[in-house]
């Protein structure tokens, strides 16, 4: 997780860096992982082998690497039910995996992302969160998140992006609706801008 010239694009990560990144990141890993859990209001949403490879082939990551990921992420997860050995991978452990991986900090990975760019970084990497809300519609897409859940998750990681910039943005794609007074992002878009910024921003 340095940071400088060692930053990677996704679809150069090899077998050895999952590897490494689960051997010696894992503690920080857990954390993270569990500051996001709380960030999404308690909510934990996993994932199953058919939408790991979708949502990955959208990032370019190689299916052996993105086979792996699921792999090691079953034995690393805590998210399980009581007495089986495997876990279930979910967003969080995948998001801040991928993040990990480009070889950026998990603490302030994301500290570009701000109300100021939120909208350029999103313009920049269009075709992917839409990609990603697309795979995502089945699970997600009846679902309406507060604004700020997704602007908690992104703090997570160093972001200082606020929930009415966050709601703007959706706004312009189609993916927000108001409740009363309270604004909410579809789930599918939310965790797409997510995953994507985790994966991509810059």
């Amino acid at each position: 997780m340095s940071k400088g010239n060692s930053l990677k694009p996704l679809h150069s990560i090899s077998i050895e860096d999952v590897e490494n990144v689960y051997r010696e990141y894992g503690k920080k890993l857990h954390e993270k992982i569990d500051a996001t859990r709380d960030a999404y209001l308690g909510f934990i949403f996993p994932i199953n082998r058919a939408d790991l490879s979708a949502v990955s082939e959208a990032f370019e990551l190689s299916p052996k690497v993105a086979q792996l990921i699921y792999k090691k992420s079953k034995s690393f997860s805590t998210f399980k039910s009581p007495g089986r050995k495997f876990g279930q991978l979910t967003n969080h452990i995948y998001g801040a995996s991928i993040l990990a991986l480009r070889g950026k900090s998990l603490d302030t990975g994301l500290n570009m992302v701000t109300n100021e760019t939120i909208r350029k970084l999103a313009a920049a990497n269009e075709d992917v969160i839409l990609e990603i809300a697309g795979v995502r519609a089945c699970w997600f897409g009846r679902i309406f998140f507060p604004a700020q859940a997704f602007a908690n998750a992104i703090a997570v990681f160093g972001g200082k992006v606020g929930p009415e910039a966050l709601f703007n943005l959706a706004e312009k794609y189609g993916y927000a609706s108001v409740a009363g007074a309270r604004k909410t992002i579809r789930g599918d878009f939310g965790i797409a801008l997510w995953l994507t910024l985790l994966g991509r921003a810059s």
